[in-house]
Order: C-alpha cells, then sequence, then structure tokens
C-alpha cells in the first residue's frame, strides 16, 4: 500500500497557500501576488481574494493559492498593488508528500492614504457560498426585544427544538459560536436565550474544520456542523448591554440583563435571568409553539454567569474561563390515566401526584487553546456541584371495570448531591506531511441520594391485608474514567493513513443501602434525623434481601486502521474508512443476599464507511456493538417497590447496532435550496423488558429480554425558496416520512412470560411556512403543519391507530402610527381519528406584543399577552402496543406583562 502511494504521489502538483493584508489596518488587500523559485524566476501569478474572517469581527484577509509547484525546494511569493510597498515571504517544499506549502502572512504598507470606500448590501435573507449558507439577519423582521432564539426560528431551512437543539437542512447543529469562538465556553441555550437579536450582522452555517484539520490544511476527518453568529461591527468591540424588567399579572415576573466587553486581546461577559415563566417561557411570536411544548409544571429560575476569554497570540490561541449558578424551584401536579390493554379486559390506572423541589447548580468551565505552526493543544477543565431537594406525595388506584383492585397512597423527600469533575487534553504535531496525535481525558462522578418514602396499599377485591413501609435509601455512587491515546497519521498528497490505539478504563461503584424503618415502628419519621450519622440505630432495620453492593471494572483496547482519500477516483469525492478492533472486558462483583461474579469478555470490529463530495452529497454506514448495563446480568429480585417486582436475567447478549444514511443537497438561484436525507437503523438483541400483571393483587413483574427484529427506515425533504424577483415572498417546506418495525414484549394476564408482540408504526408529517415582507418593518406569514399516525399489528387483541395531528395559524409584524409595533401569532392546533374521543382536542393559541421604542431605539416598551384564549394545556397522550396514558400537569396561566428593555453600546475612540 505505501509502495503505491509513493508512485501515486509523483509527478503531483503541490500547492502554495497564504494571507496578506494591510500592515496598519489588518484589512485584506486584492494584491497581485508572484510565485518564484529560489533565483527569482517566476512561476505563476494571481490576484489575492479578499473573504472575512472567521472571528466574526468584520474583518478580512487576501488570500491565495498556486498549484504550480512540483519539486522540493525553496521558493519566494512576491505581493505587488500599487499605493503599497512590495512585500515577500520565503516558503519551502520537504517532501513530496505534503499536499501543500502553508506561507507566512505578508504584510504590506501604504505608500500613501486611501480613500475610504462605503459598501452597501441588499438585504437577501440567504446566500450560498460553496457549502456556506450565510443568512442576513437584518432582513428578517422581528418582534422588537427578541433574542437570537427567535431569530434561529425564522432562518429558511432552520429548526429549533423545544430542548435548545438546532438543525440547518435536517441536519444536527453541533456548535453554536458567537463571532467565531464559543459562547459562555460553548452554552447554545445561555447565548439563544440571552443575546439580543438586534445586535446579530450574519449567521453562517457550515462544516467547521477542527484542529487537526487547521494544523494540517486540509481535511482529516475531525469538522463539526457549526452555526456562527456574527455580531455587527458596532457590538463587535468595546461595551456592548441589554437590560430587561417586566412585571404580569397572575403573580408572573422576569428580569434579565448581558453585559458584553469586546475587544482585540479579550472578551469579557456577564449575564443574569430571573423569572417565573418557566425557564423563561415567553410568549412565542413565531408560531413555533404548540400545546405538547408546555414545561411541566410552575417552575421560578434564577440563573448568573461570568465568563472571560483572553486571546494569547491572535484568535488562534486563547484562554477561557466561566463560573455559572442556577436555582430553579418546580411545582408540579400531575395526573395520569392508564389502560393497559389485555385479553378478557384491560386494566386502568388512575394516578394524581404533588412534587416540589428545590435545586442549586454550580459549575465552572476553563479551556486552554494553543496553535503554533506545526502544532497545537487543546485543554479542557471543568467542575460542577449541584444540589437537590424536594418531597411530594401521590394516590394510585388500578380497577378492571368496576372493581378496585389496588389503592396506593405514598408520601416521599429526597436529597441529592452531585459532584463532577473532568480534564481533557487532545494534542497534535505536524512532521511534514504527517501529523502525530495524542490524548489524555478524566472524569469523575460522585452522587449521594437520601430518599423516605412511606407508603400503604391496600387491595379491596381481594381482600388482602394492608402493605404498609417505611423505607430509607442512602445510595452513595461513584464512577471514575480514564482515556488515552495516541496516533499517527501518514500522508501522501491527497491521501492519509492513520494508525491508532488508544486504552479506556471505567470504574463504578455503587452502595444502595435500603432500611424497612416500618420494622422499627410507625415513626413519624423525617429525612434530616436519618443522615448517614443515624446509621448504628437503624441498622437492624436493613432490608438485606433488597439492599446491594456493586463494583464494576471496565477495560477497553482499540486499534484503529483509517484511510482517508479526498477527491477519490470513486466519483471525485471524499472517501473515509475506519477499521477499529476494540477489545472489551467487564467484570462485576455484586452482593445481595449473597456474592454474585459476573464478566464478559469480547472482541468488537466496527468498521465505517464515509463517502461525499461536501457540497452535493454524501452516504455513510457502520456498524457498533456494546454489552448490555452489566447489572442487568444478575439474577436478582427486588420487591423494594409497591406493586412491582423487577428480575434480572444473564442470559442478555450483546447489543449490535448497523446503521446507513445519506443525503444529497441542491442549490440554485431565487435562494433555492433543496436537501433530501434517508437513513436505515436495526438493532439486534435490543434489550426490551417483559411484563407480566397479575390482577389478582395488581403485581406488574418486570424482567430484561433481548429480543431481534427492531429497524426503522426514515427519510426527508426540504426545500426553500424565493417566490418572486423582488424576493419578497419565501417559502419553507419540510416533509418527513418514518416507518419504524418494533418488536415487544406484550402483557397476556396468566401467563408466566410475555410474548413477543410485533407492531408497525408508520408516521408520515410536513411542516410549510410562506414568508411575505413587503416593505421595511412590515411582515406576514402563514405557517402550518401536519403529522399522520398509522400503527397496527397482528395480534388479535390489538386495535388498530390512525390519527392526524395538524395546526394552521398566521403571524404578522405591523408598524403602527405614533412608532409602535404589533406583533401576534394566532394557531390552531387539532388531533382527530384517535378512538378515545377525549384524545381528539382543537386548542386556539393567541399571543401578542405591542412595543414601542424611545432615545433612538435604546428604551424599549413591550406589553405582552400569552395565551389570550386560555386554551394552552399541558396535556399529553401516548398510544403504543402495550396501552394509551393520558397525562395532566398543571401549567403556567395566561397573563399580561408589561416591560422595559435598556440596550447600550459604548465604542472605543479610533486612535489617530
Amino acid at each position: 500500500m505505501f509502495f503505491a502511494l509513493s508512485l501515486h504521489a509523483q509527478n503531483r502538483l503541490h500547492s502554495v497557500r497564504g494571507t496578506i493584508v494591510d500592515g496598519f489596518t489588518g484589512e485584506g488587500l486584492a494584491a497581485k501576488i508572484f510565485l518564484m523559485t529560489n533565483d527569482s524566476t517566476v512561476i505563476d501569478t494571481t490576484t489575492a481574494e479578499v473573504v472575512e474572517l472567521p472571528d466574526g469581527t468584520g474583518g478580512t484577509e487576501g488570500w491565495y493559492e498556486f498549484r504550480g509547484v512540483t519539486e522540493k525546494g525553496h521558493y519566494i511569493v512576491r505581493a505587488v498593488l500599487d499605493g503599497y510597498e512590495d512585500s515577500y515571504r520565503r516558503c519551502e517544499l520537504r517532501s513530496i508528500r505534503e499536499e501543500h506549502i502553508s506561507v507566512d502572512k505578508m504584510y504590506m504598507h501604504q505608500l500613501h492614504e486611501l480613500n475610504e470606500v462605503t459598501v452597501t448590501s441588499t438585504k437577501i435573507k440567504m446566500v450560498m457560498r460553496g457549502d456556506t449558507i450565510v443568512y442576513n439577519a437584518n432582513a428578517f423582521n422581528l418582534a422588537e426585544g427578541s433574542m437570537l432564539d427567535a431569530l434561529v426560528a425564522r432562518l429558511p431551512g432552520a429548526k429549533l427544538t423545544k430542548d435548545g437543539k438546532i438543525y440547518v437542512n435536517g441536519k444536527y447543529v453541533e456548535n453554536l459560536l458567537v463571532n467565531g469562538h464559543d459562547f459562555f465556553s460553548g452554552s447554545p441555550k445561555v447565548a439563544l436565550e440571552n443575546l439580543p437579536a438586534y445586535s446579530v450582522s450574519k449567521i453562517k452555517v457550515f462544516d467547521k474544520a477542527g484542529h487537526v484539520s487547521e494544523m494540517m490544511g486540509q481535511d482529516m476527518g475531525d469538522k463539526a456542523y457549526t452555526m456562527d453568529v456574527r455580531l455587527k461591527k458596532e457590538y463587535s468591540t468595546g461595551y456592548m448591554g441589554n437590560l430587561e424588567a417586566g412585571i404580569g399579572t397572575q403573580h408572573r415576573y422576569t428580569s434579565r440583563g448581558l453585559l458584553m466587553k469586546f475587544s482585540d486581546r479579550e472578551r469579557i461577559g456577564t449575564y443574569f435571568n430571573m423569572n417565573n415563566l418557566n425557564d423563561n417561557q415567553r410568549a412565542k411570536l413565531d408560531g413555533q409553539w404548540s400545546p405538547e411544548d408546555m414545561p411541566d409544571g410552575l417552575l421560578a429560575t434564577k440563573i448568573a454567569g461570568l465568563s472571560y476569554i483572553r486571546f494569547l497570540n491572535g484568535y488562534n490561541e486563547w484562554f477561557e474561563s466561566s463560573v455559572d449558578w442556577e436555582h430553579n424551584s418546580a411545582d408540579i401536579i400531575t395526573k395520569t390515566n392508564t389502560q393497559t390493554y389485555l385479553p378478557g379486559g384491560d386494566v386502568f390506572r388512575k394516578a394524581v401526584s404533588l412534587q416540589q423541589s428545590s435545586r442549586d447548580n454550580w459549575s465552572s468551565r476553563n479551556r486552554l487553546i494553543l496553535y503554533k505552526k506545526g502544532g497545537f493543544s487543546s485543554n479542557f477543565l471543568n467542575v460542577s456541584y449541584m444540589k437537590r431537594t424536594g418531597w411530594g406525595t401521590e394516590a394510585q388506584k388500578d380497577s378492571v371495570k368496576n372493581s378496585i383492585l389496588s389503592q396506593l397512597m405514598e408520601d416521599n423527600s429526597f436529597q441529592t448531591k452531585d459532584f463532577n469533575f473532568s480534564f481533557r487534553s487532545n494534542n497534535g504535531l505536524k512532521v511534514i506531511a504527517d501529523n502525530i496525535g495524542w490524548n489524555v481525558n478524566l472524569t469523575y462522578n460522585r452522587n449521594k441520594q437520601y430518599t423516605l418514602t412511606s407508603s400503604d396499599v391496600q387491595y379491596p377485591t381481594a381482600g388482602l391485608p394492608h402493605d404498609l413501609r417505611v423505607r430509607y435509601l442512602n445510595a452513595p455512587n461513584q464512577n471514575l474514567r480514564l482515556d488515552a491515546g495516541a496516533d499517527y497519521t501518514f500522508g501522501f498528497h491527497t491521501r492519509n493513513v492513520m494508525l491508532g490505539y488508544s486504552y479506556s478504563y471505567l470504574f463504578n461503584k455503587s452502595d444502595n443501602l435500603l432500611y424497612r424503618l416500618d420494622r422499627l415502628g410507625s415513626g413519624p419519621y423525617k429525612l434530616d434525623d436519618l443522615l448517614p450519622s443515624s446509621a448504628l440505630s437503624i441498622a437492624s432495620a436493613l432490608d438485606n434481601g433488597n439492599t446491594f453492593f456493586y463494583r464494576e471494572h471496565r477495560n477497553e483496547h482499540k486499534v484503529m486502521l483509517k484511510y482517508d482519500a479526498r477527491k477519490s477516483k470513486l466519483f471525485g469525492a471524499n472517501l473515509t474508512l475506519e477499521l477499529p478492533v476494540r477489545l472489551l472486558s467487564s467484570s462485576l462483583s455484586y452482593e445481595r443476599a449473597g456474592n454474585y461474579g459476573v464478566s464478559r469478555r469480547n472482541l468488537f470490529f466496527e468498521p465505517t464507511l464515509r463517502i461525499e463530495n461536501p457540497e452535493a452529497w454524501n452516504i455513510q454506514m457502520g456498524v457498533k456493538s456494546e454489552f448490555p448495563e452489566m447489572t442487568l446480568l444478575v439474577n436478582y429480585m427486588d420487591d423494594s417497590t409497591p406493586l412491582y417486582v423487577r428480575e434480572g436475567n444473564a442470559g442478555l447478549r450483546n447489543i449490535h447496532k448497523y446503521y446507513v444514511e445519506g443525503g444529497a443537497f441542491f442549490h440554485s438561484t431565487h435562494q433555492q435550496a433543496i436537501n433530501i436525507r434517508a437513513g436505515y437503523h436495526q438493532t439486534d438483541n435490543a434489550v426490551a423488558y417483559s411484563l407480566v400483571y397479575d390482577k389478582a393483587n395488581s403485581l406488574s413483574r418486570i424482567r430484561p429480554v433481548s429480543v431481534n427484529g427492531n429497524w426503522n427506515v426514515d427519510g426527508s425533504i426540504g426545500f426553500t425558496r424565493t417566490l418572486d424577483k423582488a424576493q419578497k415572498f419565501t417559502v419553507d417546506n419540510q416533509l418527513t416520512a418514518e416507518y419504524r418495525h418494533s418488536v415487544d414484549m406484550a402483557t397476556f394476564v396468566g401467563s408466566l412470560v410475555s410474548e413477543r408482540s410485533v407492531v408497525r408504526n408508520m408516521i408520515l408529517g410536513d411542516e410549510l411556512r410562506v414568508d411575505y415582507q413587503p416593505v421595511e418593518g412590515y411582515s406576514f406569514s402563514l405557517h402550518g403543519a401536519w403529522k399522520y399516525y398509522s400503527i397496527s399489528s397482528k395480534r388479535e387483541d390489538f386495535a388498530d391507530i390512525h390519527a392526524t395531528d395538524y395546526n394552521v395559524g398566521f403571524n404578522t409584524t405591523l408598524t403602527l402610527p405614533w412608532e409602535f409595533r404589533l406583533t401576534t401569532d394566532m394557531t390552531m392546533f387539532a388531533r382527530c381519528g384517535y378512538q378515545q374521543s377525549e384524545l381528539n382536542t382543537t386548542d386556539w393559541i393567541w399571543n401578542a406584543q405591542l412595543s414601542r421604542a424611545f432615545f433612538s431605539g435604546r428604551l424599549l416598551t413591550k406589553l405582552q399577552a400569552f395565551d389570550l384564549f386560555h386554551q394552552l394545556n399541558s396535556v399529553r397522550y401516548a398510544v403504543n402496543e402495550q396501552g394509551r396514558v393520558e397525562t395532566w400537569r398543571n401549567s403556567i396561566p395566561r397573563y399580561l406583562m408589561l416591560s422595559l428593555a435598556w440596550k447600550f453600546n459604548i465604542n472605543p475612540k479610533k486612535k489617530r
């Protein structure tokens, strides 16, 4: 192989790359560039292209590339531009295996002053530059006072989920950057909810090269799909601030602030956010709200953070440190109706619970990035501590027809403490055309849980005696993980061969001490009186059958052979083939009314293949194997929880997952973009939980089993473009389809074991949005979506389900007289086709905002209305092969809120 690569590398053209800037302003120059031999003989000429810097400050650099070098040796690069002194740089091709020569940055100095040039751009929403999407933030008409999340939700082809994940053209965005760097140590939620939309100039979405690729000057397979938010120039230097406070009906309140300092040497930022709007859930004004998105219960949040970045040598080296604090208090009321399908009569369960909790979390994230020519070091150190306390009560009733099988009353209180530490270091060194990489990773977690539960179970039909229990659980846990690895990449022009080795060690330690305090007396007991110091006094109440201890040691050795070829002979695409061999061994020492030892050792071969044209299409496939959770392999029986018995299964088999995924992308005029994606996933030996329900005493016996036959196929087609020459109309449509072949263990009364159940799930969906923006300050949107569910099975007792969820709505932003601005959204959400009439619902959701700015836009007043029709409720329905579940939770009431927001920015004075 290496001999063939050597022959292939001969007579190749090697490129010469570099950048050129003004020696005083640092801006890019379109200079004429000459490539010369060491004796000043001209080989080739070109003109540098002025491109934008990746740091987001609005700066530029001149970029050039030659492709005419065939021999090793020294070369000279000369830059010529009217009004500037000539500039020179020397470079060297040291090996024919090098694909290119990186030339040090060139600086040109003026002979005389140049007149300033003003460039005015049109408000086009989106343009494509190769494989990069660039959105113009100024082209979107948003409600005044909107944050970054509202802007991202309006981008053509983009989708922002309720948990903060971003997808663009169906592809998950791995990193969210602000001006080319992480915002508050890589916390997307902080940026989405606190960065004002008015400060954003443009948003770029692209595959960002990792540290290895940047060092080697070519794609080394460490790209990450990235969204880079670029701030306007006036907010990229100096100081920027945004403060807001509001008070509303139903005792609602909000207060937030963001203060940032930007310079070419450092970035300092701090933020705070206090509200009782359920984790900052404001009135949505873009049609992205649905009843299923309602947060659970009533939540009050207090968050604050401080971040500091120091640039050490330009923007490629920096030190970053951040600290964050978060306090949450929750009050959640839950009502659940469950129907379990059983031959001879279904079982119905009704439950009501109240849970109140408080959580405090402190975290510190630190990063040091060093990057020199020919080497880099990326280092992370993170520490966090969390404490959570709470109490709750629950009432539950199981029944068949008119007979009550069981009634449960339960009270609980708990306390949890969690500490995390992690250190990670990734390093690389360039040796001519080769790369040496090494990494180390250390993580540690310590968790302590204390729970006190009092329960009373009655059996009215069977006439069994009451089951009274007072349980105290003391469960300290620790785990330690160490990873280390090294690799060597041998480069041949556009081909790379990598050989690597990595080792991983995992240690898990868990103690689960369960005490039956009812054996000592009826109490009452308090959690604060039962902390570890009281262990001796309650030792006689230890529930030996349900108390357990285990220690797990896991070792993994992996050898990786990887082959990369850019612009290969296969369709001219990039090809990556990985051939890892992984030796995994795990041993578990488990003590529970006896000693158990479980161990496994297997050799896994997990190849992956990826073929792609970065600007047009890609396809990838692979296999991944894993052990089932080791504690499930112990043949134990746990009856610590009333009405449930859990068992282990030593016969569980290793899990194997296979996948094939692909996509295609098309771009053309009128801001048109089409993306097509499809995938197939299969899981062999998936872990399912068989359930046998005893109607005599409402006892559920649960046991893990290995099942085959689980697979799914999914696909999507996304389309976006402008509809008219003036580009005032924009359409965005996302069509999705999925088929799941699910295998589970169905519930059969009176049977000693569960039987195999096969269910077919088909889901079809579509989301459509049409935007019209006739002039500045006015915009109109129509949006709609539907999702069709078809669930069927050959089981005789299974009732097929064919149901549809759909919504349609209207959104507008209008500039009114006296400089008022109105933004409103009204959406109708409906469900139909469900067998139970209570599932077929229609909800009208109407949110609105009236705003006016004062003092040249620096002071903003807002009047927000949330859920004017009072139809938004937190009711969720789940239907599958085993039954249906209807869940209601208390939710934030409708409200009106009046708020004031103040923004400012202070730019540094220009040096003369």
